[in-house]
This record gives C-alpha cells, sequence and structure tokens, in this order.
C-alpha cells in the first residue's frame, strides 16, 4: 500500500486547504494511506470518516529553527515510513523538507498556490537544490514566474498540476440568497468567496458597488485573519448596505447557483479555485488579471478579465454582463471546466508526481 503524509497546520480554512482535503479524499478512494498533519483544534472533523485517510494533529507548527517540531516531525515520519511527503503551506516548506531528509524521505514535494517573493534564497537553494525537493504549482504562468530564479529552480523539479474540480449538478439547492437577505426578486446578486486578506481585494467592494446600478448587490462566503478589520472598513461606507457577508459555507454549489455572477477582486492569486468553481456551474465571470486567471479564462473567451484595482474596469465588466451585453453559455463553461480542469486529470497527474505510477 502506497503512502503519503500530508502537512496543512493551519488555522484559516480556504482553497489550499480545501484542496489537501480534496487530493486526501481521492487518494484515500485510490488505496493509498494517507497521513494529514493539522493543528490540534482547526478542521480535523472535515476529514472524519473520509477512506484510508488519518488525521494527526500537531499542538504547534514552529519557527524554522523549532527542533521539538522537527524531533516530532521525524518520529512520524519513521513511523509511518510515507512514499511522499506534501507541504501545503509555504511557511511550513522548511521544517517539513528537513524532517523528511532527517527521517530518510526522499520524495519531497511543496506546494505553492500563489505568487510569491523569495525573501530567503539561501533558505530555497537549500530546500531545492540541496535537499531536491520539488516544487508544485496551480498553473503554467506561476511556473514561469518561478523559473525566473533559475538558481534556486529546476525546470524538471517544478511541476504544474491543475487544480481539479468534479462538475456538479447543475440543477440542485439553492441558499435563497435574495429572501434570506430580504432583498427585492429583481435584485442582481454578485458573489464573492474567499478568506478575507489584502491580497483578494475585498476593501474594494464599496467602491465597486458605488458603480452599479442600485439594485445590484454583492454577497460574500469566507472567513479569515482579516476580517474584522476589512469589515470595519467596508461597513464605515455608504455602500455598505449592498455589500453582504454569510461567513463560512459548507455547500458551495448551493451558493454559486444562487448568483447571477461572480466577481474575483484579486489582487495576487496562483489560480483562483473559486472561479472553476463558478465556472463548474455555469455562472459567468468578471476576474482581474492575476497569475493562473488568464489561462482559466482562456484570455477572456470563457469570463471577463480586468486589471488588477481597475474598479472602474470590474463595474464595466459586471454591468455588460448583468445588461446582456456580454454573453456566456453556461453549458461551454461547464465543459470548459471538464474538459482542461477534470478531477481525473489531478489526481493522475498528483498520483504520477508522489509515486511515479
Amino acid at each position: 500500500m502506497k503512502k503519503a503524509v500530508m502537512f496543512c497546520p493551519s488555522k484559516v480554512w480556504g482553497g489550499i486547504e480545501k484542496n489537501v482535503l480534496l487530493r486526501a479524499r481521492l487518494l484515500g478512494q485510490q488505496g493509498v494511506a494517507v497521513y494529514v498533519v493539522l493543528l490540534k483544534g482547526f478542521f480535523a472533523d472535515r476529514f472524519q470518516g473520509l477512506e484510508n485517510v488519518t488525521v494527526v494533529e500537531v499542538p504547534s507548527r514552529g519557527g524554522d529553527f523549532n527542533i521539538f517540531v522537527v524531533a516530532n516531525y521525524v518520529r512520524l515520519l519513521k513511523r509511518v515510513r510515507p512514499d511522499a511527503v506534501f507541504a501545503a503551506l509555504k511557511k511550513d516548506w522548511w521544517l517539513v523538507t528537513l524532517s523528511s531528509k532527517l527521517a530518510g524521505v526522499g520524495n519531497v514535494i511543496l506546494y505553492l498556490g500563489i505568487a510569491r517573493r523569495v525573501k530567503s534564497p539561501i533558505k530555497f537553494f537549500l530546500i531545492f537544490r540541496l535537499m531536491n525537493a520539488i516544487l508544485m504549482v496551480n498553473s503554467d504562468s506561476l511556473r514561469d514566474s518561478m523559473l525566473r530564479h533559475n538558481r534556486l529552480f529546476r525546470p524538471e523539479r517544478v511541476r504544474r498540476i491543475y487544480n481539479g474540480f468534479e462538475l456538479p449538478p447543475k440543477d440542485g439547492p439553492h441558499l435563497s440568497i435574495r429572501e434570506h437577505l430580504g432583498l427585492p426578486e429583481d435584485s442582481v446578486v454578485i458573489g464573492c468567496a474567499g478568506r478575507f486578506s489584502p491580497q483578494k481585494g475585498f476593501d474594494l467592494l464599496p467602491d465597486i458597488v458605488a458603480r452599479l446600478p442600485s439594485n445590484v448587490h454583492v454577497v460574500h462566503v469566507g472567513q479569515g485573519e482579516f476580517e474584522a478589520e476589512i469589515k470595519a472598513g467596508i461597513q464605515a461606507r455608504p455602500e455598505s448596505g449592498r455589500i453582504h457577508f454569510l461567513g463560512y459555507q459548507s455547500d458551495m454549489p448551493s451558493f454559486f447557483r444562487s448568483l447571477d455572477l461572480f466577481l474575483l477582486c484579486s489582487r495576487n492569486e496562483g489560480m483562483a479555485n473559486v472561479l472553476n468553481e463558478a465556472l463548474s456551474l455555469g455562472v459567468p465571470v468578471v476576474s482581474t488579471r492575476v497569475p493562473g486567471s488568464e489561462e482559466l479564462l482562456d484570455n477572456g473567451r470563457y469570463g471577463m478579465l480586468v486589471d488588477i484595482d481597475d474598479v472602474d474596469a470590474m463595474a464595466t465588466a459586471i454591468t455588460s454582463i448583468i445588461h446582456g451585453d456580454t454573453c456566456f453559455q453556461p453549458e461551454e463553461l461547464r465543459a470548459w471546466i471538464a474538459q482542461s480542469f477534470g478531477m481525473d486529470r489531478m489526481i493522475r497527474e498528483t498520483r504520477e508526481l508522489f509515486f511515479g505510477a
């Protein structure tokens, strides 16, 4: 039986964490023994009942030189003896790679889901050149960005695997957003989703809404460490009455089915899972030109692309869609996701990277 240890000791539930859950579930269903390392008290319930998946909770993720965390990880890896180790979060790369090498695990895969500055070239050199870890990214644009640092990354050790999505049924439960929020039936509902973080651009929502017709409302789902700060900034604006927050939602297809349009206003991404989710349900999208979005939308064929922080362009694109001047056929959007970003492709390429077959 093949074995993999996946490290994801996070306090925030977002796209990366959802992707770990998805890969763990699918690998477990294929007969792989998967051990998922989580912070104690965070998200273990979401992995319960998964076939061949074991949760290991740790009290702390530690800093770069925390010998107690290293010792704990080494003990775990020596006990499990995995064929592959996967670290989902950049802040864990160093300790996970070092622990893996000390435990004698040769195949270490480190995930990067968003473009980052290389702040510590020496540490990166140790991780990717000396200890020979593999970098896994989710878009070609992100791969190209990292390969510009050719002293640190070799092309054969940087692998792009697109995030995979199962097409949910087009017809299914809705959140009944208009009824829940007491909105008129003729309201236009624009969705946003993601953790509260400056990079997501949610602070721009009042300026965008101010440029849209009065019957347009924005509904956000998600949580995050900057939630109080970003909400306070939005609620201080007169447009806040048309911006609504629903918090964490476990049933995202029901959320997407309730939308007229989806907006990604991010300042930085790798390839945004929420865009895939929206398109998989035939929801038209407007997205900033963050890494991965041009690939995902095929340079505007399957959604409207605008420049980062350009609220005028976002409002113009949204207006074009809601007035019917620009149209996207739901079945074409769903077919595009199924063809290019399907689940089978992701899990097949993940198995090849983890186990060589």
